[in-house]
């Protein structure tokens, strides 16, 4: 993510968070999120070619078919301004990290080789929620490329409990060296 779009996200929250409007900013930044993730909308938002006249009309339209609030109208407006669209994404994961940490939530990605039970999911969120103290909001993920065991990813570390990890720990034990 990039300075840029650090700075635009932090504008953002703040004005939404003056104006009592975190939530819905968020569900707006999102959908404006997910439009410049689109193949088929991204590229132009991003285009070089688009004129500051285009790029403004551009804006105006989709706030219009979103029916954005008059702070997300007036922030796309500023970010077509500046050439800032095909920033929105990274706009909008800074935002939610930002409302996230605003909401004591933290966001946690658990990778494992087979689907796991709900019971399983459920005791690991327990256990991260402890370890963090905050709200957990999980993603799982299934990837057979693991062997077994469970990679969780949180808070900016990664717990590796996979097998491929644990087996060359103990190769590493054995021999004195890390062969895997």
């Amino acid at each position: 993510m990039s300075a840029v779009a650090r700075r635009y996200a932090k504008a953002l929250f703040a004005l939404a968070k003056d104006g009592g409007a975190l939530q819905p900013a968020a569900v707006e930044i999102d959908r404006l999120a997910a439009l410049a993730e689109d193949p088929t909308v991204g590229p132009v938002l991003r285009s070089p070619l688009l004129t500051p006249t285009r790029r403004h009309e551009l804006s105006a339209t989709v706030a219009r078919e979103l029916d954005l609030s008059d702070l997300l109208r007036r922030f796309l407006s500023l970010l077509a301004n500046h050439h800032r669209l095909g920033d929105l994404p990274g706009i909008r994961d800074h935002f939610q990290s930002l409302l996230d940490a605003e909401l004591g939530r933290v966001r946690i990605t658990i990778r494992s080789a087979a689907a796991l039970t709900p019971r399983q999911e459920n005791d690991l969120i327990t256990i991260f929620s402890t370890l963090t103290g905050r709200q957990v909001i999980p993603t799982v993920v299934t990837d057979p490329d693991l062997l077994g065991g469970v990679l969780v990813e949180a808070d900016g570390k990664v717990y590796d409990g996979t097998v491929r990890t644990q087996l060359a720990r103990l190769a590493k034990q054995l021999t004195g060296t890390a062969s895997l």
